[in-house]
């Protein structure tokens, strides 16, 4: 079972969403804490270092919102970022909310 930890970035992300986005992606995060590690059809270990946020190492996808983590010392998720991708790569969407 993993522990989830968030940035302060993260959290500052989160605050932001509407109530009804908060909870989706509080529902989701919360599913990583059995499935972190194990890639399905939304969620994705990322292919390349994203250049804007190089310790990201995975991907949840929740409708628009992307929720970028990584895992450390294999029992801790660590969510770094909850970005609105819209259209555009993720490391587009990163540098608009920077």
């Amino acid at each position: 079972m993993y522990e989830i930890e968030w940035s302060d970035e993260a959290e500052t992300d989160r605050q932001s969403l509407s109530v009804f986005a908060r909870r989706r992606v509080a529902g989701a995060v919360a599913d990583l804490t059995h499935q972190a590690e194990i890639e399905t059809r939304n969620r994705k270990r990322l292919r390349r270092r994203l250049g804007a946020l190089t310790e990201a190492e995975w991907n949840l996808r929740i409708g628009d919102l992307r929720v970028l983590y990584r895992i450390v010392d294999g029992r801790i998720v660590r969510i770094l970022r909850v970005i609105f991708k819209g259209i555009g790569t993720t490391d587009d969407a990163l540098r608009r909310v920077k």
